[in-house]
């Protein structure tokens, strides 16, 4: 049969005529643990990708699964103690924790908190749990609105004049945070 013979066959059958010149579907980046520092600070994230509907349920007040669970976004050691606002934190390993707004619509939190030495990121998880440890800092988080969107979570520790800043983008939404030393 000749090429021609087999093309005409295929489209009246409707098929595609090779699936495979056309390649396989394109996939997304292996989600992994990645790195952001500074001086006696280490951040670590997984590049999560940008979910619009997840961000957008835990920013509203509600009663959903996004709503429910907090979020491990990243974990930070540091090797000399830092304070946030005017809390002390001693060196060490710790969680940094978003929590969806509630059903009370008091808006989403971010929490700073003191866990096991060790990694709980799990590449491939992007549903990492929450690991135990002791809160030390917690309190409102805003989320500006940017031009541009990021296909994943970012994460940027920019060192100040005795101070670092966390700057987090995840899709078309920042905040940042400032660490005194």
């Amino acid at each position: 049969m000749t090429s021609f013979a087999v093309l005409l066959l295929l489209a009246q059958a409707g098929a595609q005529p090779t699936d495979s010149a056309v390649g396989p579907p394109a996939r997304r980046p292996a989600i992994t643990i990645h790195e952001a520092n500074a001086p006696g600070v280490r951040v670590f994230f997984l590049n999560i990708p940008w979910g619009p509907e997840t961000f957008a349920a835990m920013e509203r007040g509600g009663e959903g699964y996004y709503n429910r669970r907090s979020w491990p976004f990243a974990r930070m050691e540091t090797t000399e103690p830092l304070r946030i606002e005017e809390i002390a934190l001693p060196a060490g390993n710790y969680a940094l924790v978003f929590h969806p707004n509630t059903p009370k619509d008091e808006g989403m939190s971010f929490e700073v908190r003191k866990i096991a030495p060790g990694e709980f990121l799990q590449a491939g998880n992007v549903m990492t749990r929450t690991p135990e440890g002791e809160t030390l800092w917690r309190a409102p988080v805003a989320f500006d609105t940017t031009e541009q969107t990021v296909p994943t979570l970012e994460i940027e520790v920019l060192p100040e004049a005795s101070a670092v800043r966390l700057h987090v983008r995840y899709g078309n939404r920042a905040t940042q945070t400032v660490f005194s030393q």
